[in-house]
């Protein structure tokens, strides 16, 4: 497995259901390249993206060497989503929506997870309608949980050594 391989991995699918943007897979790239001493052509490619546009990016994420992680991949997605959260709760929608597109994608791994992803979306909606007894911010602490908990678990089920950074 390979760590950068991974997080490219992470970002097809972060851009793909709006957890990530251009700049941060730009800004990304910029790291790699000042890390390494010879990167290989696709982040020299990657970090000359800011003016793409996401789908833009999928063929050179696919061009980074390695073998991905699929699941350090997702749960890499899910901190993605849990630090945007915690940064702009004004984006819970945007949010809640990622996670229903992982949902639909199969891609998130934790049962409680993916039940909060059928229904946040819409519960923010209702709870800013009053037509529910949940407040937003009942809902969106909901989802903070729920992604903390995906989180802690699927760092818990990895072996040792398996938690880097690439």
């Amino acid at each position: 497995m390979d760590l950068r391989k991974t997080q490219a991995e992470a970002f097809l699918i972060a851009l793909d259901v709006g957890a990530a943007s251009v700049d941060d897979v730009v800004d990304w790239a910029l790291e790699v390249i000042q890390e390494a001493e010879h990167p290989h052509w696709s982040f020299c490619e990657l970090a000359l993206c800011s003016r793409k546009y996401p789908a833009d990016l999928a063929a050179l994420l696919r061009a980074v060497p390695g073998v991905p992680d699929g699941k350090l991949a997702r749960l890499r997605v899910l901190e993605m989503l849990r630090d945007s959260l915690a940064e702009h709760p004004e984006r819970a929608e945007q949010i809640a929506r990622s996670l229903y597109h992982l949902a639909i994608g199969d891609e998130l791994d934790d049962p409680a997870l993916r039940e909060l992803a059928w229904w946040a979306w819409d519960a923010l909606d209702l709870a800013a309608q009053g037509a529910i007894a949940q407040t937003r911010e009942d809902v969106v602490n909901q989802m903070r949980l729920a992604l903390a908990e995906a989180i802690s678990t699927g760092n818990a089920q990895r072996a040792p050594g398996e938690h880097g950074k690439g």
